[in-house]
């Protein structure tokens, strides 16, 4: 991978990190997981849908990637973030990798490589050290949550560039357009009876909070993902997402105060370490010499 793709890839974690952790207030105190995720994908489709407002992909193929990997996932993270301390969800987004690789390779467009299946591992075994055992009722249903997020976006990942046939922001432009509607009708099923008096007692603050959420979480790292997730294996590009909590833990320790528990840091030190496994490419291999004439 070109040291560009690699330095994108990072960026991509910073962005991503930080801007899951702060959402925890804003599905806490303002917006429902629902309502949020229909605001965020609304403003993400007004920012593309101007500059990237046709895709070549198929109608039928945008409502099911809209759907699974972007309606299903983000609605169950934010009910996740809800549920669960902010550190501990964004570890737990980590299991979308060895599900990323395993859906990869079953579908052909990879080749099982023992290597990165080390590495995944290891990421799961870090995930398990996380969690460790729920205390509460809350904490099942907000791993619960988890478990379809990253299997709803892990999936996805896979299928993307095997059936999409437009890339970066064009394609998550179409995403976000399909995914809208969605998440209104969402919206209108679930939460009824408590939209309106929501939407209004919403301040300032959140509105330009969710544009922040909408604009640095979602519309510019993901033009970027879909981008390289069209030039490079799975299991060589999903392993950067294991960088994302320690941009997740570190924010969230420091600006919402959560506790650093023994469990999250070595834990998150084993999730590392299987990044580090599947990035690393060792010594190339000499070319052999050729017989002298």
């Amino acid at each position: 991978m070109p040291f560009l793709h690699i330095a994108l890839a990072v960026f991509i974690q910073i962005l991503w990190g930080p801007i899951y952790t702060l959402a925890k207030p804003a599905v806490e105190s303002w917006f429902s997981p629902v309502l949020l995720v229909t605001i965020v994908y609304g403003t993400v489709a007004l920012l593309l849908s101007p500059f990237y407002p046709r895709a070549k992909t198929p109608r039928k193929t945008l409502f099911l990637l809209a759907f699974f990997g972007g309606t299903l996932q983000s609605t169950a993270v934010y009910y996740a973030l809800m549920l669960l301390p902010a550190s501990m969800a964004v570890l737990l987004m980590q299991l979308s990798v060895p599900i990323a690789i395993i859906a990869s390779w079953v579908l052909g467009r990879d080749k099982p490589n023992v290597k990165n299946g080390i590495g995944a591992l290891l990421c799961l075994v870090g995930v398990i050290v996380v969690v460790g055992k729920p205390d509460a009722t809350s904490d099942y249903l907000g791993i619960l949550a988890m478990l379809v997020c990253v299997t709803s976006w892990a999936t996805t990942q896979a299928f993307i560039p095997i059936v999409a046939k437009d890339h970066g922001t064009a394609l998550y432009a179409a995403i976000a357009r399909y995914a809208t509607p969605q998440m209104i009708v969402a919206a209108l099923v679930l939460e009824h009876g408590t939209l309106l008096p929501t939407i209004e007692a919403i301040p300032l603050q959140g509105w330009l909070g969710v544009l922040g959420i909408a604009a640095f979480g979602f519309a510019l790292p993901y033009s970027i993902w879909y981008w390289l997730l069209m030039r490079h294996r799975v299991d060589e590009l999903t392993p950067f997402t294991l960088l994302m909590p320690v941009f997740g833990v570190v924010t969230a320790t420091w600006q919402l105060g959560e506790k650093l528990s023994e469990s999250i840091v070595l834990g998150g030190s084993i999730i590392l370490a299987g990044l580090a496994v599947v990035v690393w490419r060792g010594k190339p291999k000499a070319a052999p010499i050729p017989p002298a004439q």
